[in-house]
């Protein structure tokens, strides 16, 4: 009877399913539940691991995009290579300390500001070559008026208090023509620039003539009194006038509207070609 006893018992403790025994069975499923958490626990380890950038590669990073601000900066300077040299020394102060100057062009009705216009075709060479960051450039035109108005009306003010750092200035010359007198105009163009300076002293000014006219005979001696009241002064003068048919070609006049006042899109294309190529300069230029 004991040993009976014995057998049932046994029996019972070796019961198995599947012909594993419930003690293997228990063993089998622990050890495949800790391959399965080892390989979920090691999945998110390793890719925690390579998401989170080590030390020398933010580093790597770092320098690889200073070398390319660098490499950048290099460029804009080049392109300012025609331009005087304060002027070039503020473009790579300015790049370096990410800071903006402020570019100021004003003049007469030669200066107009719709967006076929002269002035717009420059901003946006000046934009796209050196970048929306570096130059805040403001288009002033005023139309009609002569050195003489530009003082009595004070309008140099609304100029100076752009604070800029580039003036490019046509200085109401044809507009004076016959009405104020070259000397006069001189003088005006002096107590005119004084009273811009005078606001900032470290502005750079560039002196530019308005567009020339087919057959005149009086204004282009104007002109030439103008580029040497610059060369005197030290005013840089950018004679957009060797970009344009001769002055005694009758293909001038397709250059400037019916009225001769400005310039027609002839003229602004060849006056903007003259002056994106002396901002903007690239190889060969």
């Amino acid at each position: 009877m004991e040993r009976q006893g014995i057998f049932r018992y046994n029996k019972v403790r070796n019961l198995s399913f599947g012909g594993l025994s419930v003690k293997k069975r228990i063993i089998v499923s622990n050890v495949v539940v800790l391959c399965i958490a080892s390989i979920i626990v090691g999945h998110f380890y390793w890719k925690q691991k390579i998401s989170k950038p080590t030390a020398a590669s933010v580093e790597s990073s770092a320098e690889n995009i200073k070398e390319d601000n660098s490499k950048q900066n290099d460029t804009r300077e080049d392109y300012a290579k025609n331009l005087p040299e304060d002027v070039q020394k503020k473009i790579k102060t300015a790049l370096k300390e990410k800071k903006q100057l402020n570019f100021v062009i004003w003049g007469s009705e030669s200066v107009p500001s719709d967006q076929n216009g002269w002035p717009e075709k420059l901003k946006k060479e000046l934009l796209s070559a050196y970048g929306d960051e570096l130059f805040n450039i403001t288009i002033v035109s005023d139309a009609e008026e002569t050195t003489h108005s530009v003082l009595n009306k004070k309008l140099y003010k609304k100029i100076a208090d752009k604070k800029p750092d580039i003036l490019l200035f046509e200085p109401f010359i044809l507009n004076d023509n016959g009405v104020v007198g070259i000397d006069n105009t001189l003088s005006n163009i002096t107590d005119i620039l004084r009273k811009i300076q005078e606001a900032n002293p470290d502005v750079s000014i560039m002196l530019q003539p308005a567009h020339p006219l087919f057959g005149a005979k009086f204004y282009p001696k104007e002109v030439d009194a103008l580029k040497q009241y610059a060369e005197e002064n030290h005013f840089t003068y950018l004679n957009h006038w060797e970009n344009w048919p001769d002055k005694e070609d009758e293909q001038l006049k397709q250059y400037v509207t019916e009225d001769r006042s400005k310039p027609s899109e002839k003229g602004n294309q060849v006056w903007g070609e003259y002056l994106i190529k002396y901002f903007v300069a690239k190889d060969g230029q």
